[in-house]
């Protein structure tokens, strides 16, 4: 970062300035204080310490204040702050160089951060165009392919929920014996259900990158803040409809600032983001902001202005209720069945999703939506493996009772990066994909990586590898087996294991290398 600003000789004039200044600045101080702190008391003349004290503690707090940028309790400013727009140029005016410089020196400097060097990058671009099916590439981005429609294209709004903490080990598709989503487990049964979906990370910023922007999770990254975000877009769902005169707009329960939401989707084709913000305050409840099912009736209210308008939109639904602090409201028509609170909050968000879909059915958009539901991650439940696989395995159901009158059960193995590219396929809209992620009902795929943090896993339909600091393991999760199988089985381990260090080498080039943007 250094080397670029100091190797770009236009640069000298303005760091030349910047230097004049704060020498004239020290200057400046050095006088002031030399005229101001030469003060002598006489006998009846005593510092007020006290005063003083409380003014100095006073001042430190503003100061403080000053520093984190926000008063709000969930999040700090963020890059993300500044935008205001969606062109990107007048986004840039308003970050401030000195913030956004000392954030990417800390950001380097943080070995969290450090470059993966799985395999060669040249390689792992080769590797991941042939398994991608790309022959004779067109464009810019090595991955960039262009996807072709024939017939009349779907003109569909899209609603994707993006559920809380919503594991497939929580719900009827995973037999648990709990029975804590009963209105899921109905709606799988008309729906197209895939129950082999992994999710690409363990946090919620994991879930919404990988399933609006089809990208994986790099391994201690933090994707929306990274400085890299900043500087180039992203090929996503709203940027690639946008172009079809989609309307969008982000729903999220609580403050849109955490984890620089709201400025990484206004920056990435999201037109609107609702949040904490624009709800009544007496609304929202705690860290976590509003519940789900009033969340959801002004997602409806919201949806139905947009529905006046004469193109389709695409909204993305945020929930939260499913994560600490649990708060279940009262006199809503909620009963739960289970007296554990954290089963509770699960049958609330379920519940909470079939109020949703029951007040939509009354509005004139219903019949032509097609309704997304998938989780951002999963949640610990009873597992045999030291990498979790429930915290990755999720479900994902799309739902459509007019355009998708016939339900399908899809068992093959699925990723949320592939959320994006199949729902392009249900509306039958040619586009170019930039990303890892296919059309799971027209291409499908052999394997899926994910990663929490410094864990880095791989599936295949039966077989799960994975690292866990050195320690490499191949299990057959299809039948939750603990028992080793890399030395009966080394070349299917390092089939998997190859697979996602190239997903993973190739995804940090095409960010580092500006090739992850829509592609002309």
């Amino acid at each position: 970062m250094l080397k670029m600003i100091f190797l770009d000789v236009g640069n000298y004039v303005f760091i030349a300035l910047f230097i004049i200044l704060i020498y004239a600045t020290i200057k400046i101080v050095k006088r002031i204080s030399a005229s101001t702190l030469e003060i002598k008391y006489t006998s009846d003349q005593k510092p007020k310490y006290f005063k003083n004290s409380i003014i100095a503690l006073l001042i430190a707090v503003i100061l403080m204040l000053g520093i984190r940028g926000r008063i709000s309790l969930k999040s700090p400013i963020q890059w993300g702050t500044a935008f205001i727009s969606d062109n990107n140029f007048i986004n840039q005016l308003g970050l401030n160089p000195c913030f956004t410089f000392l954030k990417s020196y800390l950001n380097s400097k943080n070995p969290e951060n450090r470059q993966l060097n799985f395999i060669d990058d040249g390689i792992a671009l080769k590797n991941i165009s042939k398994s991608l099916n790309i022959k004779g590439n067109l464009f810019k981005s090595p991955i960039a392919r262009k996807i072709s429609a024939s017939g009349a294209p779907v003109n569909a709004n899209v609603v994707i929920v993006i559920m809380e903490s919503m594991g497939l080990s929580k719900t009827g598709l995973d037999n648990n014996p709990i029975q804590m989503t009963p209105y899921l487990d109905s709606l799988a049964k008309t729906s197209y259900t895939f129950t082999n979906v992994f999710s690409a990370g363990i946090h919620t910023y994991n879930g919404i990158y990988a399933t609006l922007f089809s990208l994986p999770a790099l391994m201690n990254e933090h994707p929306m803040v990274a400085a890299e975000s900043t500087i180039q877009p992203f090929t996503g769902i709203a940027n690639t409809l946008d172009q079809f005169g989609y309307q969008s707009v982000f729903f999220c329960p609580h403050d849109e600032e955490f984890d620089n939401m709201s400025g990484f989707l206004k920056n990435n084709g999201f037109q609107k983001i609702i949040g904490q913000k624009d709800f009544p305050t007496n609304e929202i409840v705690s860290t976590m902001g509003i519940p789900d099912d009033l969340l959801f009736e002004h997602v409806v209210g919201e949806l139905n202005k947009m529905a006046t308008a004469k193109t389709p939109f695409l909204a993305s639904i945020l929930t939260g209720s499913d994560h600490k602090p649990y708060y279940i409201p009262l006199d809503n028509g909620f009963v739960a069945k289970t007296k554990d609170k954290k089963f509770q909050v699960v049958e609330y968000a379920d519940w909470s999703i079939n109020k949703f879909l029951k007040l939509s059915s009354k509005q004139p958009w219903y019949d032509n939506t097609i309704f997304v539901f998938v989780a951002d991650h999963g949640s610990w439940y009873r597992d045999c493996y030291e990498m979790n696989l429930s915290y990755h395995k999720i479900p994902l159901l799309i739902f459509s009772p007019k355009l998708l009158p016939q339900a399908k059960m899809i068992n093959s193995v699925g990723g949320q990066i592939d959320v994006f590219p199949t729902i392009m396929g249900l509306l039958n809209r040619p586009y170019i994909n930039n990303t890892m992620g296919v059309d799971l009902l027209k291409e499908g795929r052999k394997f899926i990586c994910f990663s929490a943090d410094d864990k880095l896993g791989c599936v295949n339909d039966q077989y799960f590898w994975y690292n866990n600091m050195g320690s490499e393991w191949l299990l057959h999760y299809r039948d939750k087996d603990p028992k080793q199988y890399i030395q009966q089985f080394p070349l299917l381990a390092d089939t998997l294991k190859n697979y996602a260090y190239n997903m993973l080498q190739t995804t940090q080039w095409l960010i580092k290398n500006k090739n992850v943007g829509p592609q002309k």
